[in-house]
């Protein structure tokens, strides 16, 4: 018997299994967004955005069952900040997309750096879904919980490299007199967007990896 069991004995039922049941959804809902996005180049608009609409709905059911919860494994506040950011990272992606629809025209060829940054995102959500899984365990293993956090932050590292290289570039190539300068914002407000996937992918680890030092 656990000892989140034998409190559950004397105080009631706690909520810590459905609390880690409802976030692993959550992750699963962000694999199959980021997965979509990947293969939609972000422009299914419509698509992504009942991706997000899913998430919220399990954001708001995790939201009822912390506000009601008296036995809980993680600090409540802890646990929604993790809710939080898990939940923009599909918000994120669904920002991009709205981007993408709007300066379609601006953005026609995602071929290289973008589908780069777009891969990258969806590595980091993969591995996010990962770290993720660790809470349904009934105590989080530092040491692989580590090991993900390192991974997701090297990823996040490499996306901004790229876009710091990306953006060189478009200030190079629309720097002369007479370049489109729409085109030009457009492309760095995409780059940013894709970069903001990566970071809050790698606050969801650095919070796991927190609670994951409180555990041992």
């Amino acid at each position: 018997m656990s000892i989140w069991s034998a409190v559950g004995r004397f105080f009631g039922p706690n909520h810590n299994d459905r609390f880690a049941e409802l976030l692993v959804r959550l992750a699963d809902i962000g694999v199959e967004c980021a997965t979509h996005f990947r293969k939609t180049q972000g422009r299914d608009l419509n698509t992504i955005v009942e991706y997000e609409r899913k998430a919220d709905r399990v954001v708001d059911e995790i939201h009822e069952l912390l506000d009601n919860s008296f036995i809980l494994r993680f600090d409540v506040q802890d646990a929604m900040e993790l809710t939080d950011e898990l939940d923009n990272v599909i918000d994120g992606m669904r920002k991009v997309a709205i981007h993408l629809d709007i300066y379609g025209g601006q953005l026609k060829d995602l071929s290289g750096d973008p589908a780069d940054s777009i891969d990258m995102g969806e590595k980091a959500v993969l591995a996010v879904r990962q770290i993720v899984g660790m809470l349904a365990g009934p105590c989080i293993d530092l040491a692989p919980a580590r090991e993900l956090a390192d991974r997701i932050s090297t990823i996040e590292s490499d996306a901004d490299k790229l876009v710091a290289a990306a953006e060189r570039r478009l200030v190079a190539t629309y720097s002369p007199a007479g370049a489109n300068r729409l085109e030009f914002l457009a492309w760095t407000k995409l780059y940013e967007l894709l970069e903001v996937v990566t970071d809050d992918a790698k606050h969801v680890a650095k919070l796991i990896l927190s609670l994951a030092r409180k555990e041992s």
